[in-house]
């Protein structure tokens, strides 16, 4: 199936094996990645191999608002201002704010989720989200700690989102980010069965679960904070 992005659109949520007729060359999506607040990623095959491109939706979110901003001009403006902090990011290849989508470079490493649930975590990874987060901090900006969003790389973490956000306490690494890092058990039956109850304390709360996983974090934060 042909998608031309000049004569019609792309259903996020349903665009596996579809083709997006981008300016720099027509890309085949593959196989779907994350669905996030504001998007839907897939892995795509084209001119120059792999990349990611990013669908925009329009679905509610209970606990997030985007206003009347368009998603697009707000990925590639949090894009600039991350490599203006020196943050490491997939590179922006192409977008387009009318068909609401985005396409950037892969990085072919595994996610954070994915050594969260193998347990594989390692020191390093965990010393340079602290690295970010503490430079993000004086710079008056989250990102979005979820550890879907990084991808760990020949020894190097990246943050493969783009969003960011006002610096605000109660949704900054030490105080919600984290509880996703050390929770491998929730986190594998959220990826394998969508049981969002596994990792957050409500379904439509955005916050995570903390009692078992205080000690946990209290020992990140006392090394690396």
């Amino acid at each position: 199936m042909l998608i031309n992005h000049r004569d019609g659109e792309i259903s996020p949520a349903n665009a596996e094996g579809c083709q997006l007729d981008s300016r720099i060359g027509v890309f085949t999506l593959t196989e779907l990645l994350a669905r996030g607040k504001s998007a839907y990623s897939y892995l795509a095959e084209g001119p120059e191999g792999s990349a990611v491109v990013k669908l925009m939706h329009h679905e509610p979110c209970p606990y997030y608002d985007f206003g009347d901003n368009n998603k697009v001009d707000l990925e590639v403006a949090a894009y600039q201002r991350l490599q203006q902090l020196g943050i490491a990011v997939p590179e922006l290849l192409t977008h387009d704010r009318e068909h609401g989508y985005l396409i950037k470079t892969f990085l072919d490493g595994p996610t954070v989720s994915e050594l969260v649930i193998a347990q594989a975590l390692n020191e390093a990874c965990v010393a340079q989200v602290f690295t970010m987060a503490n430079s993000l901090k004086s710079a008056g900006l989250n990102i979005d700690y979820f550890p879907d969003n990084f991808v760990w790389l020949q020894g190097r973490l990246f943050y493969v989102d783009y969003e960011h956000n006002p610096y605000d306490s109660h949704w900054d690494l030490r105080n919600w980010g984290l509880y996703y890092w050390a929770n491998s058990e929730g986190m594998k039956r959220f990826k394998q069965n969508g049981q969002v109850d596994a990792i957050n304390i409500a379904i439509n709360s955005g916050e995570p679960i903390k009692a078992p996983f205080e000690a946990q974090v209290a020992a990140w934060a006392s090394k690396y904070e």
